[in-house]
């Protein structure tokens, strides 16, 4: 008796079929993770489908935790900052030992940003300041610029542009701000 069962012998892919599979793959990663992961666990919202979608309130700190309290150093002018219970927007950033980052919000002429940011006691160096909008000139304006634990204020922004923080670490350890905001302003996120 002969065997029926036929050879079948399965295709094997070309090395170009799988570089265009893997570089498929890594894409719909990166749409994945600046379009859900990072406004859902750490509040980063660069594309603004993850406030759309409502998946930063995700990474907003329960009720039942602990919250962040509004700062007692002296504002950058002369509003106080909101109670922590009206703060509009909460994110956490983590800055990696031995590196610095922005995080940045784009603000119209005018437009108030009210802020509070505290570490858990580590100190950064930090300088909040605004870059104009369509400045080819590398103009930057300082608002602050010191090393602190924890920082609040509010300002009215001089110019239409990206206004924000540069975080310093210069410790061995990762340092987590928790950045509470409220205001009139576009979330621009890491930078």
């Amino acid at each position: 008796m002969a065997n029926s069962m036929p050879d079948h012998n399965p295709p094997i892919q070309s090395v170009k079929s799988l570089t265009i599979a893997s570089m498929s793959a890594i894409c719909l990663a990166g749409v994945i993770l600046f379009t859900a992961v990072l406004p859902a666990e750490y509040g980063i919202d660069p594309t603004g489908f993850g406030e759309m979608a409502g998946l930063t309130r995700l990474s907003l700190p329960s009720k039942t935790g602990s919250a962040v309290s509004a700062c007692a150093e002296p504002a950058v002018s002369a509003a106080q900052p909101a109670a922590p219970s009206q703060w509009q927007d909460t994110v956490k950033i983590v800055v990696p030992a031995g590196e610095g980052l922005e995080y940045k919000f784009h603000l119209a002429k005018g437009a108030t940003l009210e802020y509070s940011w505290s570490t858990n006691g580590a100190a950064l160096y930090f300088d909040f300041h605004g870059e104009p909008q369509g400045d080819k000139t590398g103009y930057f304006k300082s608002y602050k610029e010191t090393t602190d634990s924890q920082s609040s204020g509010s300002l009215s922004a001089p110019f239409e542009g990206s206004h924000g923080w540069y975080w310093e670490n210069k410790s061995n350890a990762p340092v987590t701000v928790v950045l509470n905001t409220k205001g009139a302003y576009r979330i621009l996120g890491l930078m």
